[in-house]
């Protein structure tokens, strides 16, 4: 038997939509097992290894069954991210897959929980919510607990949008535990069938009342073929035939509005593009400097240095489309899409300029000026190593690496942000394009690589192809990997 709480279904063996939690608390879940609690595992959504999360518990034993609560106390901080849960308690429970995001949950108003097809949430009020999603032939599981003392008789009705009452009959079990009082409903068919409208139930225990929040009822989406879609009247109801069988037709699929272009890996631009006083970036942004980068990394990985941390698994895109093979422990959970946009390597002593680093390594300008060493005239950018974890916020000591004349990828950090940790917006660039961002601590970073043909005062920053004429720059200027357009961005 799996316990079903105000938030959260567990089923053994099943996976259900993805719920939404914080960054240090779970949404509060109980088992009702055969066996005691073994251990709680986790996984970034679409890996093989399991790692054990400690929780703290409570566990009762009552006639034989083991019931095991989690009530939401703080765990080890997770990244943002979407992650599989299983508990081991005499047999294994699967949790459906939990998307981590920093937010914080409120009461009484509409939540991100409230639009997802969950078990009924129970209150001792009246919460207005976004309708839930039920069968039309059975109410979906709920669990719910109060200090409330049960008189041991509990009656249930079910309140139409008129305000109508009908006594239904389900079984709705009750049980104290630890002092609390548990009541618990699985699932259990009805007749006559709900037809199309928005209900809510009304749960009286003695002196007491309870109500779900409202939902709407559903029939038999499940029988539709894949490719088809239902028939539905003015109402918005299912519309059926004689039979009592759903109506439904071909789905004519209609595309989404596409952007008009998508940032592949940006382009590369020089020092001098990057620090232009016309600025690259629009109002309200900037180039980002090296203490940027720095608290942008102890974000991620507060006890990391700049040269041992683990941020730069979290800013890389997983796979190997954007990076070569091995990409190590590259899981993107800080949804940065750092991706092996490679440079433009120029020289001071006039040896033409080349390509290299493609879906090897990131660069990005910041402010930085290191002036002129070993005649190198030199700039500053972070690096992300392809083959490692570790970002690397600072590389000024290798001056043939990052001269002021090669080419790197840019990114921006907006001079204050509204957002939180872990919350995305948008920017707009010169250009009128529009990127992806994401805030990773207190910094609202671009989540992009720039693509920007526009100073912010409307002048053009020059793309520049030759090899030679690109070494012998002392002004801004762009370029795309290998002068292929393509691999900046498509349209």
């Amino acid at each position: 038997m799996s316990y079903i709480s105000p938030n959260k279904i567990v089923y053994p063996g099943e996976c259900c939509p993805a719920l939404v939690t914080d960054l240090t608390h779970l949404l509060p879940f109980q088992v009702i097992s055969q066996g005691a609690f073994q251990k709680l595992e986790y996984r970034l959504y679409g890996d093989t290894a399991w790692t054990e999360i400690a929780i703290t518990y409570s566990e009762v034993v009552i006639e034989g069954f083991y019931f095991i609560s989690y009530n939401g106390e703080a765990i080890t901080e997770l990244p943002c991210g979407v992650y599989e849960f299983k508990l081991t308690a005499g047999e294994v429970w699967w949790f459906e897959p939990i998307k981590i995001e920093d937010f914080t949950i409120t009461e009484n108003t509409l939540t991100v929980r409230d639009d997802l097809m969950t078990p009924f949430k129970i209150s001792e009020q009246i919460i207005d919510t976004t309708p839930l999603i039920a069968p039309c032939d059975m109410i979906l599981p709920f669990m719910f607990r109060t200090e409330n003392v049960t008189s041991g008789t509990v009656t249930v009705y079910m309140v139409d949008e008129s305000g109508t009452e009908t006594e239904i009959t389900i079984t709705v079990s009750t049980a104290v535990i630890d002092g609390m009082t548990y009541y618990w409903h699985s699932e259990e068919y009805l007749y006559p069938f709900l037809t199309c409208g928005r209900y809510y139930l009304k749960i009286v225990d003695g002196a007491n009342t309870y109500y779900s929040v409202p939902f709407v009822p559903e029939c038999g989406i499940s029988d539709i073929p894949d490719g088809y879609k239902v028939l539905r009247d003015f109402n918005g109801c299912v519309i059926r035939n004689d039979e009592g069988v759903i109506e439904y037709e071909e789905a004519v699929e209609i595309p989404p509005d596409e952007p008009d272009f998508i940032v592949k890996y940006g382009f590369l631009y020089n020092w001098y593009a990057a620090n232009d006083v016309r600025n690259i970036a629009a109002s309200g942004w900037s180039l980002p400097s090296l203490a940027d980068y720095e608290a942008l990394m102890l974000a991620l990985d507060p006890s990391g240095t700049k040269e041992a941390n683990i941020a730069g698994g979290q800013m890389k895109e997983s796979g190997l489309i954007y990076w070569d093979t091995p990409n190590t422990d590259a899981t993107n959970g800080a949804a940065f899409n750092a991706r092996g946009a490679g440079v433009r390597c120029a020289f001071a002593d006039g040896v033409p300029s080349d390509f290299a680093g493609l879906k090897n390594y990131a660069m990005f300008w910041t402010t930085s000026d290191a002036g002129v060493s070993g005649g190198y005239d030199r700039g500053g950018g972070p690096y992300l190593a392809y083959n490692s974890a570790v970002f690397i916020s600072e590389i000024m000591g290798y001056p043939f690496i990052v001269p002021k004349l090669g080419g790197s990828a840019i990114r921006l950090i907006k001079d204050t942000t509204t957002l939180t940790h872990g919350q995305t917006g948008t920017y707009v660039g010169n250009d009128g394009k529009v990127y992806r961002t994401i805030c990773i601590g207190t910094q609202e970073w671009l989540a992009d690589n720039l693509c920007e043909t526009l100073y912010r005062d409307g002048s053009p920053i020059p793309e520049v192809t030759d090899n030679s004429a690109w070494a012998a720059l002392v002004t801004g200027a762009r370029c795309s990997y290998n002068n292929d357009e393509s691999n900046a961005f498509t349209i």
